[in-house]
């Protein structure tokens, strides 16, 4: 991964046996890289900022390959790693300065992934975290999809996916409100999972939408879309992975189709209305459709009956 690096190493105790094996094998070998990964880390660690600014638009996707290559050096990687974030728009953050800037209680550094920032800042998944001032780390490096999974952790705080898992920003007032809603909704839940099925594992209510109907979201564990075409694209079989559907409970097109569902209205029109929900949040996350000529063909049924 330290690839951009080329030199000479003058050394007078090295094999002169030059077989690839032996050199493999060598310990003389093996201490002198040790030496050279270190020197160049700490070099690059002491680079001025508009120096390191430089290096990092150059070689900053390199670099982050060391922490799927390296693990002895991953805590000076760590300290190398400059992202994107919410917190500016146009400067890069460190994950130290991120950690320094957490708000009191937070226990995890959030990040999303995506293929451009434009993308990323407008997904629903952000939503609840601008809206309660939680910093997000931006990432749209191919390799970032990779490594914050392997690593985990930095400074003891979790790494964690916006588009992943449960989210717990609420207080103990909005919790008992989410509960009163999640019985109000066990119904039409239970009944978009059924009209779902094929599509996602499960329906439930959102913590983390403000504005948006819906969104598509992981399990905590589960591959994230654009690693599963990443593994395709270099001829890996993965298997597909359902994602959940999160609801807004109070967007008007999720509180009319709750009235709708339990007045026992039309099930053809209520099924294409949960289709047409699940669709929009794959589009507003940058997703595929599976179907779009279905997904458009309902869409300008819809819209014909409103003129």
């Amino acid at each position: 991964y330290l690839r951009f690096v080329k030199g000479v190493v003058d050394a007078h105790d090295l094999s002169l046996n030059i077989s690839r094996e032996i050199l493999q094998q060598d310990r003389q070998i093996r201490a002198v890289r040790r030496r050279l990964v270190k020197k160049v880390l700490a070099t690059l660690k002491e680079l001025s900022a508009e120096s390191y600014r430089t290096f990092w638009s150059e070689f900053g996707a390199v670099v982050k390959e060391g922490l799927l290559e390296d693990p002895d050096n991953t805590e000076a990687l760590l300290d190398l790693v400059r992202a994107a974030s919410t917190h500016d728009p146009a400067e890069l953050t460190t994950l130290r300065d991120y950690v320094v800037r957490m708000k009191d209680g937070q226990t995890e550094i959030y990040y999303a992934t995506g293929e451009n920032r434009a993308t990323i800042e407008n997904s629903p998944h952000l939503e609840s975290f601008r809206a309660k001032g939680f910093e997000v780390l931006i990432l749209t490096d191919p390799v970032d999809e990779v490594w914050v999974e392997r690593v985990g952790q930095y400074d003891g705080k979790t790494l964690r996916s916006v588009a992943k898992g449960q989210v717990d920003l609420e207080t103990d007032e909005e919790k008992e409100k989410a509960e009163a809603e999640r019985q109000e909704y066990a119904d039409l839940l239970s009944w978009m999972s059924g009209a779902l099925t094929d599509s996602v594992k499960e329906v439930r209510l959102s913590s983390r939408l403000t504005t948006s109907p819906a969104c598509v979201v992981g399990d905590a564990h589960d591959m994230t879309p654009t690693l599963e075409k990443m593994y395709r694209a270099m001829g890996q079989e993965v298997p597909r992975v359902k994602r959940i559907l999160e609801l807004n409970p109070t967007h008007p097109l999720v509180t009319g189709l709750r009235k709708a569902h339990e007045q026992g209205g039309d099930q053809t029109a209520l099924t294409e209305t949960a289709e047409l929900l699940y669709g929009m949040a794959l589009l507003a996350e940058g997703g595929e459709l599976a179907d779009p000529a279905r997904f458009t063909r309902i869409l300008a049924d819809r819209l014909a009956r409103t003129l």
